[in-house]
């Protein structure tokens, strides 16, 4: 059965005066979500048991569209930036806004959050340059700056000690959390990708085709080498396993330890979403339409789903459903499992945000600033 969910902006709100962005009493905690992807492997896996059944509990928008990015959860409050150079507090509960911030520009990725701090980057308007901006959210204010060589809209990476920023021409800088650089790696090529990081590595690809391996520590080369056709998929990382898709639609599956490819999978169109995986298989659409699951030890075929659509954000993955966005105004709940759709939530818009999940609550996002989030039924 299909829902079918016209937006209605139930409260209208004036961006032509700033509400400011104060957020008091909050606090890191475990099942926030500070960053895209959730942490540094970017892993898209939620440990729950969902029905198919949902109820919209409320829909928000923003001022700009945002891309293919997705928003934070900070205690009470969702956090969002947009293409208009804004960032948003909305509440959690019922979609509120309790303030924003705007700056002359784009904000492409989404921001990450830190302590008492917001770190985000303004792709600057009719410059060839970004600014790195560390935001303190008590006190509204701008702490640190930092001006950065070509726009930025590849995610940036949380890790523990700091935050890695992929420009579009192929460099990468490490931040400190007091907003210093550690280090900067200039490959003096073109990436457009999201890069991701396990315990010892940073890995992203570029659209030559290489593979790109960075130690986390000191970012000196570990392994460079065009291993793939162009890659614009983002990456993820299982343990030592590195996974990621290119633009002839192969899935790849990369030993870093061991600096071989483990196994391909040809998707049969260009990937540019992150693949997503759970204890058994990993799961990637193209932009063909056409969604995959493969053992992850094997690569061999699981299940394949033809929507007929095109898949450019990246999925949530849970128990029992795959959440997938379809740029077709939809989003699919797909059986993890057997690959069946299962229902079908359609929209009056392009679907642009990746799912996000957080205390039963389902957040996804369209075209335009569209922000609906959804009450979810946990199967027991």
């Amino acid at each position: 059965m299909k829902k079918a969910f016209t937006f209605i902006l139930l409260v209208a709100v004036t961006y032509s005066c700033s509400t400011p962005f104060i957020l008091k009493n909050v606090r890191l905690e475990n099942d926030g979500i500070y960053t895209y992807g959730k942490n540094e492997n970017r892993n898209f896996y939620y440990d729950v048991a969902i029905s198919e059944k949902l109820e919209l509990k409320w829909s928000a928008s923003t001022n700009g569209s945002q891309p293919n990015t997705s928003v934070l959860i900070l205690n009470s409050y969702v956090v969002v930036s947009d293409l208009s150079g804004r960032i948003y507090a909305f509440d959690r509960e019922n979609g509120k806004l309790i303030g924003y911030e705007k700056y002359s520009g784009a904000i492409s990725t989404a921001p990450i959050i830190n302590s008492l701090r917001i770190y985000f980057v303004i792709n600057e308007k009719l410059e060839p340059y970004s600014t790195f901006k560390m935001f303190d959210f008590i006190n509204n204010k701008i702490l640190t700056e930092d001006r950065i060589n070509g726009a930025v809209t590849n995610e940036m990476l949380r890790l523990n000690e700091g935050i890695v920023v992929l420009t579009d021409r192929g460099e990468l800088i490490k931040y400190n959390y007091v907003g210093y650089r550690d280090y900067t790696v200039n490959l003096k090529t073109s990436t457009n990708c999201n890069p991701a990081a396990n315990d010892r590595f940073i890995a992203f690809g570029t659209v030559k085709g290489e593979l790109v391996i960075l130690n986390r520590k000191d970012g000196t080369i570990y392994f460079k080498e065009k291993i793939a056709g162009p890659i614009e998929s983002g990456f993820t990382f299982d343990k030592h396993l590195i996974y990621f898709g290119d633009s002839n639609g192969v899935l790849y599956a990369f030993d870093s330890n061991n600096k071989k490819i483990i196994w391909q999978f040809d998707t049969g169109a260009k990937i540019v979403a992150t693949p997503v995986y759970d204890n058994s298989k990993i799961i990637v659409g193209n932009l063909s339409g056409k969604i995959v699951a493969v053992d992850k030890k094997t690569g061999t075929k699981i299940w394949i789903r033809n929507t007929k659509g095109v898949i450019n954000s990246t999925p949530l993955l849970t128990k029992t459903f795959l959440v997938q966005p379809d740029f077709n105004k939809k989003v699919y709940l797909i059986n993890a499992s057997i690959g069946v759709i299962a229902d079908t939530i359609e929209f009056d818009r392009r679907v642009k945000l990746t799912p996000v999940i957080n205390d039963g609550i389902l957040f996804l996002g369209a075209d335009r600033g569209q922000i609906n989030a959804y009450q979810t039924f946990e199967v027991k």
